[in-house]
């Protein structure tokens, strides 16, 4: 092999660590890519030179990446640089390495070769037969949640039987059973899901004489976004490198942000760990961004604990010092974004340009500013707030009070959530509506004739009683304060609730952001039907999108992408960092991470911008700066940020400080939902009480026992249920979100999970 010179073709245009990293061929290999460091140079190149002058058999070599998308562009691009056929590429994504060795090897596996997949929708279908043939409640066991269960464990290589030692709590344990028969189910179909793709793979591979064989044919492995990789996909590379060594793994922990859907950051903090003889080299030039932005984001990720270290520099200049901008409340801050893009397009008129935000929810109020001025945008990643599932479910509502005669929107509303009404009823009802009456009448008519049985009779009674109400209410409340009471009486809510995953956790905020809109509306004077009117308007701008160059997205959606100028918004604690990272396990770390990524976005200005005042289901609370905000550097920011009385009035609680008492519930998901809740209550003037009388006699008590680690509560706190009125604590087992208590209440015990039981502590009593 010639000696590597600058010139080759190949190492044209490298830096020294890039060419250092495309020309090592042999032995482990960790590469640590900061942002914007051309990563996707050196792994297409590298793999170029392993076939042109390391004289490497194209299909010996072995890519994997995470999405389609980049594996495409990495072939795409390395047959451009080598004369090599697409099909000896072995360039692809875990999931379709996986499928292409089960549809070979399938008769030497559980799964055989002529498996089909199943979809999310297939999926939820399987579990929820499987639910119904244990007879568990769908209310307790919410088809998503056990699916989520059963997807971690599966992401960690655990089979059913494996998995026992983590069932601690009778939530689990059934939901283990669940995971057997829902398996059992797969078989019987001839199925696997995404994850039984990873997981029957990496136990094929487990074989000694398979693992030989396979390593034996994929001698050199590549693997991208190594910092995302979850246990499954790290144990099949393990597996696969275990006997020549020759892993050039590819990342930045700096980057690792999908730690809530399984990703492990160990796996590359440990690389050097798992194989000690690695060469480590770091990517540290940036090609995208001034170094007034790298050095914001380095100083912001020196914060962490859980990294290797880089130091991000470029020969792009110095460049703008970063804007901060404060504004007195959420409306004020998205008119300031529009203005300021403005005035940036005089600047960059052919630049695209982002504004980023930690959570969907966030995007109401920009949308509304950006329709207001005129100002095409494409929403990324999402649906526009309007077009979202549950805000269109909550105007079907809305429209069927303002109108009975909106056929569509009883069509929707009737089973938002599920009341059991089929196709069959459904068209009964509508054939029993009088002439130039309602569907609300039609029901009625069945309902009164005894027509309606069971469920739907029961369901169908109290959506006629909430419609029979919504004149009242609408007359003698405020529209937000109807938007609040439609979504608990509804039953929304409750839905939403005991489906306790996080995509509940973000519709929920949806509905609370809605609300929000409901009171901005109230303000100016509008009437139910006009503020429907607007929305219904606002929606309708889907043509405008074709020619922006304007895009709203989330940060996450915003990874691996980058603009000319980026605006991001919602700097305040709770919102960024999210009030859930608190919670969880270096959640604080990965929400810096986070921060980092979209502060690396930015190739040329960055602005960052905060309220001091933001709606939470129509009421304003008070916001404090983000902990981030103090980190960046001052002489990178255009003027150093006041704090204190100047900035924020001090010591007054923070964005959505409603929170559940301590110990009332685990996880993440489940103290979101309790908030949301809280709030709901709080809002509405009520306070959570047992369906009782209040004078309904205190149960005995019991004697106080120290709290266990954790933060749950004490055998012998008092406690107040909304269901079930006062009780007494006589028990706690499991933990995070399986947290179990048992309640002692003046009609008996209640056993309770706290993510779900809505527990408030009563307070002490000082006699």
């Amino acid at each position: 092999m010639p000696e590597p010179t600058q010139d080759h073709p190949l190492l044209r245009n490298l830096n020294g660590p890039q060419q250092e990293a495309v020309t090592h061929t042999e032995g482990p290999l960790l590469i640590l890519a900061g942002a914007g460091s051309g990563k996707t140079t050196v792994i297409t190149r590298r793999i170029a030179w392993l076939i042109e002058e390391a004289g490497v058999r194209p299909a010996s070599i072995l890519a994997m990446t995470f999405t389609n998308k980049a594996a495409g562009e990495m072939a795409e691009r390395v047959q451009r640089l080598v004369s090599v056929p697409a099909e000896q590429l072995w360039v692809s994504t875990f999931h379709s390495f996986c499928t292409r060795i089960l549809r070979r090897e399938g008769d030497r596996t559980p799964v055989g070769r002529d498996f089909v997949i199943f979809d999310p929708s297939d999926q939820r279908s399987l579990v929820k037969q499987v639910l119904a043939d244990l007879k568990l409640p769908e209310k307790q066991f919410h088809p998503k949640r056990v699916l989520e269960l059963i997807s971690d464990f599966k992401n960690r290589c655990l089979l059913p039987e494996e998995a026992v030692e983590e069932a601690l709590d009778p939530w689990t344990r059934k939901a283990l059973e669940a995971y057997k028969l829902y398996q059992a189910g797969l078989r019987s179909h001839k199925a696997c899901d995404f994850d039984d793709l990873l997981l029957y793979t990496e136990r094929f591979f487990r074989e000694p004489a398979v693992q030989a064989a396979y390593a034996d044919r994929f001698r050199y492995l590549l693997v991208d976004e190594y910092q995302d990789t979850n246990r499954a996909q790290y144990m099949l590379v393990q597996h696969l490198a275990r006997t020549h060594k020759n892993l050039c793994v590819v990342g930045d922990e700096d980057q690792s942000i999908y730690g809530w859907r399984g990703a492990d950051i160990r796996n590359i903090l440990d690389f050097r760990r798992d194989f000690p003889e690695a060469v480590q080299i770091k990517l540290e030039q940036n090609y995208r961004s001034t170094q007034q932005i790298l050095d914001a984001a380095s100083t912001v990720i020196a914060n962490n604990t859980q990294r290797l270290g880089k130091s991000l520099w470029t020969d792009l200049g110095l460049g703008e010092k970063l804007t901060f901008r404060l504004l007195d409340e959420g409306r004020l801050e998205a008119e300031y974004v529009v203005e300021r893009i403005r005035h940036e397009r005089f600047r960059f008129p052919d630049g695209r340009f982002a504004v980023l935000y930690r959570a969907n929810w966030q995007s109401r109020q920009l949308e509304e500013a950006l329709r207001a001025a005129n100002m095409p945008y494409k929403l990324v990643g999402g649906v526009k707030f309007y077009e979202r599932q549950e805000v269109k479910d909550l105007l079907a509502y809305l429209r069927l009070i303002c109108n009975p005669f909106d056929l569509v929107s009883f069509r929707r509303s009737v089973n938002s959530p599920s009341r059991g009404v089929g196709a069959t009823t459904l068209a009964r009802i509508e054939a029993a509506i009088p002439e130039g009456g309602t569907a609300l009448e039609g029901a009625a008519i069945l309902l009164r004739k005894g027509e309606l049985k069971g469920r739907a009779q029961r369901e169908m009674g109290r959506y006629l009683d909430l419609f029979a109400a919504a004149a009242k209410e609408a007359s003698s409340q405020g529209l937000a304060a109807l938007v609040r009471w439609v979504l608990v009486e509804s039953g929304y809510v409750r839905m939403l609730e005991e489906e306790g995953t996080l995509e509940a956790e973000g519709r929920m905020r949806n509905l609370e952001e809605f609300v929000s809109a409901a009171a901005d509306a109230e303000s100016l004077g509008l009437r139910l039907a006009e503020f429907l009117d607007r929305v219904t308007l606002a929606s309708d701008t889907d043509e405008l999108e074709e020619a922006s160059l304007l895009s709203l997205m989330t940060v996450h959606c915003a990874k691996g992408l980058e603009f000319p100028v980026v605006f991001l918004v919602g700097m305040e604690e709770d919102v960024f960092p999210n009030r859930n990272a608190r919670e969880a396990e270096d959640g604080v770390e990965e929400e810096r991470r986070l921060f980092y990524v979209a502060i690396t976005r930015a190739q040329a200005k960055l602005y960052l911008t905060a309220a001091r005042r933001r709606r939470a289901m129509g009421q304003e609370v008070l916001g404090m700066p983000s902990r981030f905000l103090r980190e960046l550097p001052e002489d990178a920011l255009e003027a150093p940020i006041r704090w204190g009385t100047e900035l924020y009035r001090a010591g007054q609680g923070t964005f959505g400080s409603t929170r559940p008492a301590a110990g009332g519930g685990g996880g993440s998901v489940a103290s979101e939902l309790n908030r949301i809740r809280g709030l709901f209550a709080q809002v509405r003037g009520e306070a959570p009480a047992g369906p009782g009388p209040a004078a309904a006699p205190d149960p005995e008590p019991v004697p106080p026992q120290p709290a266990p680690p954790g933060g749950t509560w004490p055998r012998g706190t008092r406690v107040r249920s909304p269901r079930f009125g006062r009780g007494v604590i006589t028990a706690a087992t499991g933990g995070g979100d399986m947290l179990t208590y048992t309640v002692r209440f003046s009609d008996g015990e209640r056993r309770i999970v706290a993510r779900f039981g809505m527990l408030e502590r009563e307070p002490e009593s000082n006699s």
